[in-house]
């Protein structure tokens, strides 16, 4: 029965990560999509990075049998929240201005906030 219950719970916190990643399909920032061409969490994050963070990180869930194991995936859940604030706090708007990080952080919207804050609960649903 042990047994069963660590498959399910290893399935459960995959399926809550691939939950977990949905938010990124809203908006991350309060400018109009038709004026600077960038609206939604896909548009700034970097689709090949996120793709292959997700990968692994999957695969890392449903092989993870060790506490070795688990150690890896906790980082590389943590690197969720690198790739999010990074990609949220230093993206750049093309049509409106350079690099700026004050203008980052006062366009983020409720979309990476809710990014963010399934990424943590997945991370404690998995630390246990």
């Amino acid at each position: 029965m042990t047994f069963f219950n660590k498959i399910e719970k290893r399935y459960f916190a995959a399926f809550c990560y691939m939950l977990s990643l949905s938010p990124v399909l809203l908006p991350w920032c309060y400018f109009d999509k038709d004026m600077d061409g960038i609206k939604y969490g896909i548009d700034i994050v970097n689709n090949a990075v996120l793709l292959s963070l997700a990968t692994v990180t999957i695969a890392a869930i449903l092989s993870a049998r060790k506490p070795k194991a688990k150690i890896v995936v906790k980082i590389l859940l943590g690197f969720h929240f690198v790739v999010y604030f990074f990609c949220s706090f230093f993206w750049y708007v093309p049509l409106i201005s350079d690099f700026d990080l004050r203008l980052s952080l006062e366009s983020v919207h409720y979309g990476f906030y809710l990014s963010v804050l399934c990424n943590g609960l997945v991370y404690l649903l998995y630390r246990e």
